[in-house]
């Protein structure tokens, strides 16, 4: 934020906490929705598009108001709260329930190994191929965060063609994913 809007380190960080804000209100009413309506596919893939476009959005240089980077950050954590307000639910409807728990602690595990690896990855772009200014002294270290910006465009691609995938399968087998959860 401060980098690339030129905002003090002060209100910098009041941008980002809006996504866990969003997050802890929007996904309850995303999963309400899909308990109501269904379209469980649909919205995974709604949301890693908003992901996609989101991530876009961030690396290109030319956008850097900083009022810009709060509506991004709004629609992030829009498409936070729709990807796991779908996929949660959607696991016993794929999965045999002698099975479910040990399906709920693959996907706990898989997402935990998200949380170690990608800043590890996401640290080691910005040290390798994002350095503007290195730090000397009392002048910080200045990054570009374009590529780490893409690096993440690439997981909301990576999430859209799964979720693409996801959803043939359901016409396929018939797993009811873009069935409501709650029957009338």
């Amino acid at each position: 934020m401060v980098n690339k809007f030129g905002i003090s380190e002060e209100f910098s960080g009041y941008i980002p906490a809006l996504l866990p804000l969003g997050n802890i209100l929007l996904t309850p009413v995303f999963g309400s929705i899909y308990d109501k309506k269904g379209k469980g596919a649909t919205i995974m893939i709604i949301g890693s598009i908003l992901l996609i476009f989101v991530h876009l959005f961030f690396a290109i240089p030319i956008f850097n108001n900083y009022g810009f980077a709060i509506f991004l950050i709004i629609v992030l954590g829009i498409g936070f709260s729709l990807v796991p307000s779908a996929m949660w639910p959607s696991v016993p409807k794929i999965i045999p329930e002698k099975q479910l728990g040990t399906a709920y602690a693959l996907i706990f595990w898989i997402q935990n190994i998200g949380l170690w690896g990608v800043p590890l990855l996401i640290g080691w772009v910005l040290d390798k191929y994002c350095v503007i200014v290195q730090g000397k002294g009392d002048v910080s270290t200045t990054y570009d965060y374009t590529v780490p910006m893409i690096v993440f465009m690439c997981f909301g691609l990576t999430a859209l063609v799964f979720a693409f995938l996801l959803k043939h399968e359901d016409k396929k087998k018939g797993y009811g994913l873009e069935l409501p959860n709650i029957k009338k």
